[in-house]
């Protein structure tokens, strides 16, 4: 802004008089301006959660409640497919004060599927969010249960379905990572967490791509990466998928259910049920593991015989039902957990026949099988060796990750663990971070321990300790590894200024599996002096291990 063509004060005996005035105002002009443009960056969001936020099904005619979370003091409607509802605001609120605020709607004919979407107008601006989707049966097309088709015979059918075809890919790598467009997922840069992975021979139908990030957009919902795929066909159709065969079987160690298939569809675990800090985030604030739903795409019939519960199983009971969403049908296989207790899950393809292994839970360390990750420490093709973090007096992150992981690794099978500790330090194996996660899977863990200090490039003051996860249900792995270091922490010398940072959400690609728990361990700055001292001392690194052991132990026995 140039002040001389807004100010054109006198000039003579008050001349001084009023080019400082003028300059004042201009200064004040100037501020208020870049305090206007403040409030307009950091505005919260209006609507803060939408229910429902998952697809359902309902029977035409029917009364439907609609819930919107939204700042209190905001106009809010909200809308069912092309009708309208008016919404009021309600007593209840949450702990950051959003209210909710309700309205019913009456559901149209059937054969819709009908999105629920919200608007609020607050001091001039709206916000508008997509939440959830009605699939509108009549009531005879409703099944006796809810979630379920038409029972023909043995089967369990969905009828008059929407038919697929064009061209095809199929996964070649050993597990695809599964990404959702940007409209639909919860922020996140890299696979989605809540999404299982594509396994080898998995097949889906293209809508567009390869992009220009070399990514397939499937008819699915899902996005996979060319390079982990081929082209099977450049046109025709799989046909619609029944399920044909369903068992459970277990030794002591794990539980198997096997599927048969007429093809290769792709399918997600969704594990139930998990709190989120928000609809649109992806930080755990609960994880209560009650059942577990196989959830198969494209698939019009299931076989409804009964699934028979073995002895020593994981899962307590079973059952199954058809959904569809987004125009997709679906056949869901749900298993009730026995114990309340999930690590995740492996996946293999045998011809058309599709095997989950899950490990049947444990109360200890006692026969828990774990990954320990020595973070860095591996020569490049190049040859190069990656230090890691470079602390006080040159000290190497690597070397110190190496001293923690294998102190870990005696402590842990000295309570009865089977551990694996990778072979990575001063060698050229595994050093890509993604060979690293592939030799976890290969050695099919329940838990991986990654194990790393921090560094600050700008305080040499910088203090504490954090655990990372990324998929829900190594959140309290990561809470309880990172308390029990806290509190042995607090107890060394130097060490009653300890800091816990806490456990936290993160996108590390050691962590974004969904095989297994997995976590990143950050021990301390290796950079701040004080706590450098404490980090590398020999006495500490044993207490730090069994501390980290402790955490494990909690995390198995259920603690939360």
């Amino acid at each position: 802004m140039n002040f001389s063509t807004v100010f054109s004060p006198r000039q003579g005996i008050c001349g001084k008089t009023a080019r400082v005035t003028a300059f004042l105002l201009a200064v004040l002009l100037l501020f208020s301006g870049f305090s206007a443009m403040a409030a307009e960056t950091v505005m919260t969001r209006i609507i803060e959660d939408i229910q429902p936020k998952t697809q359902s099904t309902a029977v035409a005619g029917s009364t439907e409640t609609i819930r919107v979370l939204a700042d209190k003091n905001a106009d809010v409607t909200a809308k069912v497919g092309s009708q309208k509802v008016t919404l009021y605001r309600t007593s209840e609120k949450d702990a950051n004060g959003y209210y909710w605020f309700e309205g019913e709607c009456e559901i149209p004919s059937s054969g819709n599927e009908l999105t629920v979407t919200a608007t609020a107008t607050l001091n001039g601006r709206t916000q508008t969010r997509t939440g959830g989707s009605f699939t509108v049966y009549t009531a005879e097309m409703l099944p006796e249960e809810e979630g379920s088709g038409t029972v023909s015979g043995d089967m369990l059918t969905i009828t008059g379905a929407k038919s697929f075809s064009g061209k095809q890919i199929q996964v070649t790598a050993d597990y695809a990572d599964v990404f959702i467009p940007a409209e639909n997922d919860r922020e996140e840069d890299y696979a989605a967490p809540y999404y299982y992975q594509m396994p080898k021979g998995t097949i889906d139908y293209v809508v567009s791509g390869p992009d220009s990030n070399n990514i397939y957009w499937l008819a699915s919902g899902r996005k996979v990466s060319a390079a982990k795929s081929s082209v099977i066909a450049s046109s025709g159709s799989q046909g619609e998928n029944s399920i044909n065969s369903i068992s459970l079987s277990a030794d002591s160690q794990c539980t198997y259910l096997t599927v048969g298939e007429t093809w290769k569809v792709p399918f997600n675990i969704e594990v139930e049920t998990i709190q989120y800090a928000s609809s649109t985030s992806n930080t755990v604030t609960g994880f209560t593991p009650q059942k577990i739903k196989i959830v198969f795409d494209y698939t019009t019939a299931i076989v409804n015989t009964g699934i028979s519960i073995p002895s020593g199983s994981c899962f307590s009971d079973a059952k199954v039902s058809t959904r569809t969403t987004n125009g997709v049908p679906q056949c869901v296989i749900e298993l009730t957990l026995r114990e309340g207790a999930y690590y995740g899950a492996y996946a293999e393809y045998s011809g058309n026949k599709l095997q989950l292994k899950f490990y049947n839970p444990v109360s200890s360390l006692k026969g828990a099988r774990i990954v320990i990750d020595s973070g860095h420490g591996s020569y490049t093709t190049g040859g190069t060796y990656d230090t890691g973090a470079l602390g006080v007096n040159s000290t190497q992150e690597a070397y110190e990750n190496y001293r923690k992981a294998t102190a870990l690794r005696d402590e842990l099978v000295s309570r009865g663990a089977e551990v694996y500790l990778l072979d990575t330090y001063k060698t050229s194996n595994l050093y890509s971070l993604y060979d690293r996660v592939d030799a976890a899977i290969e050695w099919e863990p329940m838990v991986y321990v990654s194990v790393h200090h921090n560094s600050s490039a700008t305080s040499t003051t910088a203090r504490g300790i954090e655990v990372y996860y990324n998929n829900p249900w190594s959140v309290y792995l990561a809470k309880n590894i990172c308390n029990n270091i806290f509190t042995v922490y607090q107890g060394m010398s130097n060490g009653s200024t300890a800091v816990n940072r806490g456990h936290k959400f993160s996108e590390y690609a050691v962590t974004r599996v969904k095989q297994f728990s997995a976590v990143l361990i950050e021990y301390g700055f290796l950079t701040t002096p004080v706590e450098n001292t404490i980090l590398t001392n020999q006495s500490n690194i044993e207490k730090f291990a069994e501390a980290t052991a402790d955490g494990l132990e909690d995390y198995f026995a259920g603690v939360k």
